[in-house]
């Protein structure tokens, strides 16, 4: 026997839902709007499931809000919401189907929800994007934790995830797109060049959030992540770490801090990351020259008393 479907109207678009067992389960979205917010109730009965393929290809949706009834989620539930960038669920043990946000590039947070205090320590802390990150970038869902994933442990395991990614060769996946016809790698043209150079630069955006957002992380860790940066500053074969500076950061001091920190700042690349800085701001700069007296002085110092021999 066919189940009945209602349709419930929301904001810039529509819910068709059912009932089973008292409780109703979110069949399918179809809407224009940028937010979907799912209601806890309808028609007095919990919203506790979200069916498989739910929001599966909706184009225009950047959010999409769960309530805490919740309670299972199926397979592809999300995939392929490619403006998706931010997605709020309950904190709490939840039955998820398979490849819940395949296809969603985009996503920048899996928020849990909670008390404000909790969620803007864990939104500060960059929990939330260690979430996203780690079915997007990471491809793992069982980090994808609703409960635990403060704890040490599961720091601990992202960290893995993450250095094995960063580790993996740079043309690794490559014949893979190759053979499936593929025309371009995140947005961009790519061949044997230039899809390395897009791979390294994926690898390093994951070193400098991790960098910028250290909660539990280990000694040999940063220092592996510092050292991958530095293995890709200006004036090395590979500047992609210094590119993603000052193309994509050039106003957030913290990453300009990030990069020196990581010891990418010598005497030698010095006068050539100046001279990429002609529009950074004078705060970034001066930063740099601060940078260069506290580190480099007394080699300098030293340097005018060399006699001509």
């Amino acid at each position: 026997m066919a189940v009945e479907e209602k349709v419930l109207s929301i904001e810039e678009g529509t819910l068709a839902y059912y009932m089973e067992k008292e409780q109703i389960v979110i069949k399918r979205y179809r809407g224009i709007g940028q937010i979907a917010v799912v209601p806890a109730e309808i028609d007095g009965f919990p919203v506790t499931e979200i069916d498989r393929k739910t929001f599966l290809s909706c184009k225009s949706l950047r959010e999409i809000i769960l309530p805490d009834t919740i309670e299972r989620i199926g397979d592809w539930a999300f995939a392929h919401t490619e403006a998706l960038r931010k997605i709020t669920l309950p904190r709490k043990e939840l039955i998820k189907g398979k490849e819940l946000f395949l296809g969603c590039k985009r996503l920048q947070e899996i928020r849990l929800s909670g008390e404000d205090e909790v969620m803007a320590q864990d939104k500060q802390d960059g929990i939330f994007r260690m979430l996203a990150i780690a079915v997007t970038a990471l491809h793992d869902y069982y980090l994808l934790d609703t409960t635990g994933s403060r704890s040490k442990e599961w720091i601990a395991k992202w960290d893995e995830q993450l250095l094995k990614v960063i580790t993996t060769d740079d043309l690794d996946g490559f014949e893979e797109l190759w053979t499936c016809g593929e025309e371009d790698y995140e947005g961009k043209d790519y061949d044997i060049k230039s899809y390395p150079v897009e791979k390294r630069k994926s690898k390093l955006r994951l070193a400098f959030f991790r960098l910028l957002h250290p909660v539990g992380l280990a000694t040999e860790t940063k220092e592996f992540l510092q050292q991958y940066i530095r293995s890709h500053t200006k004036g090395t074969k590979e500047p992609e770490g210094w590119d993603i500076v000052i193309e994509e950061h050039r106003d957030d001091l913290s990453y300009f801090q990030v990069f020196a920190e990581a010891g990418c700042v010598t005497e030698d690349n010095f006068d050539l990351l100046i001279a990429d800085m002609q529009e950074v701001n004078a705060q970034i700069k001066g930063y740099f020259f601060q940078y260069k007296e506290t580190h480099f002085a007394k080699a300098d110092a030293f340097s005018s008393f060399d006699l001509d021999w």
